[in-house]
C-alpha cells in the first residue's frame, strides 16, 4: 500500500513538473502586447467645431459607437455633407440637397504586438457624387510623446531622394478609396553606400513608448483635408484638421495556461 502511494506521488510529481515546462514553453512563445486606443470623442469635437466656425451644421462630424461603417468597427470620422445641388437638371432637384458620405480612419487600432510601427495607414473612402476630397501631406503632420511636431511623409513607389520637396496631394474623387502608409520626416535618412534615403526608424517606437509614463505613451496624426465641389452656385470648399490621437496602453501579462494565471492571482 505504501508503496503504491509512493508511485503515484512520484507519477503526479512528473506530471505537475512536465506541465510547468509547458506553460514556460508556451509562455514564451507568446507575444506582449498593447492597446492603441484612438481618441474617438476628441477627434468629433473638435472637427464639429471646424465645421460650426465655417457656416455648417456640427452634426455633419460624427465618430459612431460602436464603430461601424465602409472601414470596418475601428473608430473612424464620418462627414455627412450636403452634395451640389446644380449637378442635376431643375426639374429633378430636390428642395433639400442630397448628403453624401466620407469616411477617415487611421490604423493600427486595438490591440497589438509589442514591436514597433513602421507606419500609420490613412484610409479615405468617398461615398459622395459631387465632392472631391483632397489630403495635404505636407500641412499634416505627426506629434510623439511631446508637443514636438514632424512632417508626415506618405510612403510612394520608388521614393523620391530629397524630402525638401513638396509632397503632390492625394485626390480622392466621387466614389473611391484611398489606402497609404505615413510616417515622419524624421524617420529617413541616406544610406552611407550610396546616398539612396530610406526609412531607417519606425513611425511610433510602441516598445519604447510603453516603457515611459502614461502622459508620455501618446502620439498623433493631425490631417489636413480639403472638400471641394466641383460644382454648384454658392458651394463652398470645407478646410478640416483631422486630429487623430492614441494613446497606448500596455496589457497586464497572463499565464499561458488560465488555470496558472489563477493560481498566480490567488
Amino acid at each position: 500500500m505504501e508503496i503504491d502511494v509512493l508511485i503515484l506521488t512520484v507519477y503526479f510529481i512528473c506530471m505537475g513538473y512536465v506541465v510547468y515546462k509547458m506553460a514556460l514553453s508556451l509562455e514564451e512563445e507568446l507575444e506582449d502586447q498593447v492597446v492603441l486606443v484612438p481618441d474617438g470623442a476628441g477627434l468629433e469635437t473638435s472637427v464639429r467645431s471646424q465645421l460650426v466656425r465655417q457656416g455648417f451644421a456640427e452634426t455633419a462630424a460624427a465618430v459612431p459607437t460602436p464603430a461601424g461603417g465602409p472601414l470596418g468597427k475601428a473608430v473612424a470620422l464620418q462627414l455627412t455633407v450636403p452634395e451640389p445641388r446644380s449637378l442635376a437638371p431643375a426639374a429633378d432637384r430636390p428642395e433639400q440637397p442630397e448628403e453624401g458620405q466620407i469616411t477617415v480612419q487611421v490604423l493600427p487600432q486595438g490591440p497589438h504586438p509589442l514591436q514597433p510601427v513602421n507606419g500609420l495607414t490613412v484610409q479615405v473612402v468617398n461615398q459622395t457624387r459631387a465632392i472631391q476630397v483632397t489630403v495635404d501631406w505636407d500641412r499634416s503632420s505627426i506629434t510623439r510623446m511631446t508637443n514636438e511636431i514632424r512632417r508626415a511623409i506618405r510612403h510612394t513607389p520608388g521614393m523620391r531622394i530629397d524630402l525638401s520637396l513638396p509632397q503632390v496631394v492625394s485626390v480622392v474623387n466621387p466614389n473611391q478609396y484611398l489606402s497609404t502608409v505615413v510616417t515622419s520626416e524624421d524617420c529617413f535618412s541616406r544610406s552611407p553606400d550610396n546616398q539612396v534615403l530610406q526609412q531607417t526608424a519606425p513611425a511610433i517606437d510602441v516598445p519604447k513608448m510603453a516603457d515611459l509614463k502614461p502622459p508620455l505613451r501618446n502620439y498623433s496624426l493631425d490631417l489636413v483635408v480639403q472638400l471641394v465641389p466641383f460644382s454648384g452656385r454658392g458651394a463652398r470648399p470645407i478646410m478640416l484638421l483631422l486630429p487623430f490621437r492614441f494613446v497606448i496602453q500596455p496589457l497586464p501579462a497572463k499565464a499561458a495556461i488560465p488555470v496558472f494565471n489563477w493560481i498566480l492571482k490567488r
